[in-house]
């Protein structure tokens, strides 16, 4: 471990970066630098949000889908 992995930024990470970040990890792309650098702004709350929002939108998505789909076998 590094000391410039442990430097807490006073950069707020802007909203699309954290959308970005969050969505690579949910498909496990994300890599080890990336996540450092998430979360050298010792921020963790707009990531957590993120993650629960964007579960929500594909569990909602997921829903929806099969809704569509299930439409269609009751003609």
């Amino acid at each position: 471990m590094s000391f410039r992995s442990l430097e807490v930024s006073s950069e707020k990470p802007a909203l699309w970066k954290v959308a970005c970040s969050v969505l690579a990890a949910f498909f496990g792309v994300q890599s080890h630098r990336n996540y450092e650098k998430d979360f050298s702004s010792g921020r963790f709350w707009p990531y957590i949000l993120m993650g629960l929002i964007l579960a929500l939108a594909f569990v909602v998505g997921v829903y929806l889908l099969v809704q569509f789909a299930l439409s269609f076998s009751h003609r």
